[in-house]
């Protein structure tokens, strides 16, 4: 009887997708894992936190908590601000009041500065009853639902700076934003974001322009208070943005009470016609008196 002959065993060429299939694998656990963890619960998270103390005999440790971080991410270097007030080397404060023909010329002034750098269309300035209204446009100096301040934006603000330590008018700064409503952890609405962009640029003229801090105010607008329709995404664009106004005597004169403490290092607000703090008003007499 014949022997039967083996057939030579052909070499799988495609044993790699094996590995290939592994790997693509243990990739897609991978980023699930980490999609889990930026997506965990403050309080699941602090309740893994205190077993693995407690199991370590730990106490006292102190834990980040989750809302702390910002939903985009680690923020860079680049948009953190010194700390501190920054004004221990300031300029001496200005006696001098700005008034219409200020204004006019601080007008003037900054427009030419922003024809020279190339940043007139991300700025627009009106002299209004309340004083001079410089309007910093969303698309120069935040990016979209960040309040953020852009570092290329820091060259109008210093020079902004210059003006307002130059005259003794407070200036408030306002944070708009159009109506389309944002939902993120950071910014639940648009309340939020306008108000947060206000600050970041007072922080900015007192830390980094050393303006005193006792001349600025901060406050934010939401879409409450439009420069023009919101039906537009043109509209919309120039309703986001951050008002820098220095106000006028009767702008001023709507502004909350600054009283100085004893030290002179600081103030105390408190509204127009107010009790001084260090006056305080008797205490009402007795029932009966």
């Amino acid at each position: 009887m014949a022997r039967k002959h083996k057939h030579p065993e052909h070499v799988n060429h495609e044993r790699w997708l094996v590995s290939y299939a592994d790997f693509i694998t243990l990739l897609f656990a991978t980023f699930t894992a980490l999609y889990a963890l930026s997506k965990a619960d403050a309080s699941k998270a602090k309740v893994v936190a205190d077993g693995l103390r407690e199991a370590f005999g730990v106490s006292g440790a102190k834990v980040v908590p989750m809302e702390a971080l910002d939903v985009n991410g680690i923020p860079s270097d680049r948009s953190r601000l010194p700390t501190g007030q920054g004004n221990d080397n300031a300029p001496p404060a200005s006696t001098k009041e700005a008034g219409k023909p200020e204004f006019e010329e601080i007008k003037k002034q900054v427009e030419e500065f922003l024809m020279t750098k190339g940043m007139y269309d991300k700025v627009s300035i009106d002299r209004q009853e309340r004083g001079l209204v410089v309007s910093l446009k969303e698309g120069g100096f935040f990016e979209s639902g960040s309040s953020d301040v852009k570092p290329e934006a820091n060259k109008v603000l210093e020079e902004l700076a210059k003006k307002i330590q130059s005259y003794r008018n407070p200036v408030r700064i306002e944070g708009h934003t159009d109506n389309v409503p944002i939902h993120s952890r950071t910014y639940p609405t648009n309340w939020e974001l306008s108000s947060a962009r206000a600050t970041n640029v007072v922080r900015l003229l007192t830390e980094r322009f050393r303006i005193p801090s006792g001349k600025l105010s901060a406050t934010g607008y939401g879409d409450s208070r439009p420069k023009t329709s919101n039906a537009t995404p043109a509209g919309r664009a120039r309703n986001r943005r951050v008002d820098i106004v220095i106000l006028s005597a009767s702008g001023e004169a709507s502004e909350p009470e600054t009283i100085l403490d004893d030290g002179g290092g600081g103030s105390l607000q408190g509204g127009a016609g107010g009790t001084p703090a260090d006056n305080p008003s008797p205490d009402p007499a007795p029932p009966g008196q």
